[in-house]
């Protein structure tokens, strides 16, 4: 068993023995045994968090807030058929009719249940929370589908179909009948209690996050201001393809929660984060490695360093490791140089240009004497360890791929693959090099097939 295997092992019995306890303040996890993957095998179960509140349990993970005048859903959950299910349990549980729905950002796994209010929310029965950026976070999604389609189904090939679509997505054409805006929570009591809707400038999944705090029980609804993971270094960039998060803006949000002293984490994804002490060290922690990162990279910037240098060198202390599961700190160093530099790197002026590095990738092959020369010379970079440098020359070789390059791109990607694994074991990077290590064997295979007859 290599060194992260064994950690996340101890890590996964610490899991068993502390669900639904408390944490010491402490034990603040390095890595977490669970990965993005893992949300499509859970189950659909309704999990009290206290006597009024319930943690609806699912692929998309949503909340019940019962009330004696009603009750309140923090999410919806999927537009997947475990959807249902998991509405089966409201009906189950809740003490009165639905009077409010607060989503707290626009993915699908969060409003993809959004659709069975609608007609209640269209007669004002229910009233739909959200922040005022949820409309425009929906339309880069809704505009985009194809496009985003063709990069998620790299991914989750399992649950994304390159199908054309056959009906809207009705979730991300519904604009929020009561809009929460930064700097103007949005106060409200029902049946006694007391809401608090807290729209921050941005969080971990978007300009649209919105936190639900409830002072009373100090239970804190954040959605996915943590990303998938908790704890986790947050995804400021996600290869799947959005928007860039804004570093500083997620370490004032962390600043909010820390000042809220919440002792209940209602997080989206897998557990509950429980207990003042350990929440108020496992988000200082968050936050101190996203500064950390930020300082790191203004450093360098400041140093003359380039993007890639700091790609490569910056890494968290030991003191604020956090699992690099989903978000990935050497990704969010490139994201965080771009918010504030952009992405011309002054290194060629041909990059300032709509032909790109590959146009003259032709070129090179014919000169070196074809794309054997090239897996040639990338077999000796394996030699000496160095398989970065042989996916580079490989990826020359594109369109001149012959069985000696698709053998070295293989081996290439398989290093690469085990790297991964026994590293961070970062769910898209693993997805991606998968993805390609698939169509080189598949290439491959067809290359060294047999003629027929």
């Amino acid at each position: 068993m290599n060194s992260r295997a064994a950690a996340i092992a101890i890590t996964a019995i610490i899991w068993t023995l502390c669900w639904g306890s408390p944490l010491g303040a402490e034990e603040v996890e390095r890595d977490v045994p669970v990965r993005v993957g893992d949300l499509q095998d859970m189950g659909v179960e309704a999990v009290a968090v206290n006597d009024f509140v319930y943690r609806i349990e699912g692929e998309g993970a949503f909340f019940l807030i019962n009330t004696s005048e009603g009750s309140v859903l923090v999410d919806t959950g999927t537009h997947y058929a475990q959807n249902e299910e998991q509405m089966a349990k409201v009906r189950e549980l809740a003490t009165g009719p639905i009077r409010k729905i607060i989503v707290t950002h626009a993915h699908a796994d969060h409003s993809g249940g959004l659709p069975r209010f609608k007609p209640q929310i269209d007669a004002g029965e229910v009233e739909f929370v959200a922040h005022h950026r949820y409309g425009y976070m929906s339309r880069l999604q809704d505009e985009l589908i194809p496009y985003f389609k063709s990069r998620y189904h790299v991914l989750y090939p399992a649950r994304v179909s390159l199908e054309p679509e056959t009906k809207p997505r009705v979730y991300w054409k519904m604009e929020p009948t009561r809009p929460v805006f930064p700097g103007s929570d949005y106060r409200f009591e029902l049946g006694g209690v007391e809401f608090v809707v807290i729209a921050p400038e941005n969080t971990g999944e978007g300009e649209d996050g919105i936190l639900v705090w409830l002072p009373e029980s100090r239970i804190l609804f954040t959605g996915d201001l943590f990303g998938t993971l908790y704890p986790m270094f947050p995804n400021l960039y996600t290869v799947r393809g959005e928007k860039y998060r804004d570093p500083l803006d997620y370490i004032d949000v962390l600043d909010q929660v820390l000042a809220l002293k919440p002792r209940v984490i209602a997080h989206s994804h897998f557990r509950n984060a429980l207990g003042e002490g350990y929440i108020q060290s496992s988000v200082t922690r968050m936050r101190d490695a996203v500064q950390y990162m930020w300082d790191e990279v203004v450093k360098g910037m400041n140093e003359g360093r380039t993007v890639h240098e700091l790609m490569r060198d910056i890494k968290l202390p030991r003191h604020l490791e956090l699992s690099q599961g989903h978000g990935k700190v050497s990704w969010s160093v490139r994201a965080t140089w771009e918010i504030i530099a952009g992405w011309y790197y002054y290194d060629t002026i041909a990059n300032l240009y709509h032909v790109p590095a590959t146009a003259v990738n032709d070129d090179l092959v014919e000169m070196v004497g074809g794309a054997d020369a090239l897996a040639a010379r990338a077999t000796g970079y394996l030699a000496q360890g160095k398989p970065l440098e042989a996916v580079r020359l490989l990826d020359i070789a594109k369109g001149h791929e012959t069985a000696a390059v698709l053998v070295a791109r293989i081996e290439a990607v398989e290093r690469l693959l085990k790297e991964a694994g026994e590293g961070h074991g970062n769910f898209s990077e693993i997805g991606l090099l998968e993805a390609d290590l698939r169509d080189s064997r598949v290439k491959l295979g067809v290359r060294t097939a047999p003629e027929g007859p």
